[in-house]
């Protein structure tokens, strides 16, 4: 849109839409905001949030048909932010710098739908685990509709980023982790996994493919959830909302 030339948006800048996302994103200290777009509806609202929040940015009034074009949506809520992606850690800087002897790690095993991965993010830190590792290969890129999936959580837990996954488990078993993978056959059902275990990392796997097989091989314990047995499966997403929520009740 050539009223925005003027602001130097850089060429990566990613957009984020919708009031949840937009708000994560502008008291994240991960990312960097260049500009806040809303139509003059929503411009004392947004404007009051800036100032009472300190957040240094420019804000410009655009028509709700433009805020359409923009974020290729009619969801956005009348807000847009233009903003570098988020900064992502290796897991091994956080393993690093973990202090606490209690600790619930995520792992996604080349799952690569946004909407899946931002609604398990929304999940995972709405039950309280402490950070979400992505692949770094075979991984979806943030984009808007994973930021609006995740609604806006993305910028309110830890991402990290993960290379070889055989490797990184054989690190967090050093870190004394207990690695779970999820798997429709498994041998341990969810509920009944041991929750007093100070370090816990799940591993969730592919929509339909489900873990790899060498995954299977060096996780500690594969872990099931009981369905209706005339059910297929949960999707990824659902299922991860299941295990994360067990895991979480100790």
């Amino acid at each position: 849109m050539k009223k925005l030339n003027k602001f130097n948006i850089p060429n990566n800048a990613i957009n984020i839409y919708g009031n949840h996302p937009a708000k994560s994103a502008l008291l994240s200290s991960n990312r960097n905001c260049y500009l806040l777009c809303t139509t003059e509806k929503k411009f004392d609202y947004w404007n009051n949030f800036v100032i009472s929040n300190k957040v240094n940015i420019k804000i410009v009034l655009l028509e709700t048909f433009e805020l359409n074009n923009i974020s290729n949506s009619d969801n956005h809520q009348g807000i847009v932010v233009f903003a570098s992606k988020i900064i992502k850690k290796k897991l091994s800087e956080y393993l690093k710098k973990l202090s606490s002897k209690k600790s619930r790690i995520l792992i996604l095993d080349q799952l690569t739908d946004p909407q899946n991965v931002g609604s398990i993010i929304r999940s995972a830190f709405a039950f309280n685990f402490d950070a979400v590792c992505i692949l770094k290969n075979n991984s979806p890129v943030e984009t808007p509709s994973l930021i609006k999936a995740s609604a806006g959580e993305i910028d309110n837990i830890k991402i990290l980023e993960i290379g070889n996954l055989v490797q990184e488990i054989k690190i967090l078993k050093k870190q004394n982790f207990f690695i779970y993978g999820l798997d429709g056959e498994g041998n341990i059902k969810i509920q009944e996994i041991d929750k007093t275990d100070n370090r816990i990392a799940l591993i969730i796997g592919a929509e339909g493919k489900g873990l790899r097989n060498l995954t299977k091989l060096n996780v500690d314990g594969l872990v099931k959830i009981d369905i209706n047995p005339k059910c297929n499966s949960l999707n990824a997403a659902n299922a991860a909302s299941v295990a994360m929520y067990e895991i979480s009740k100790n």
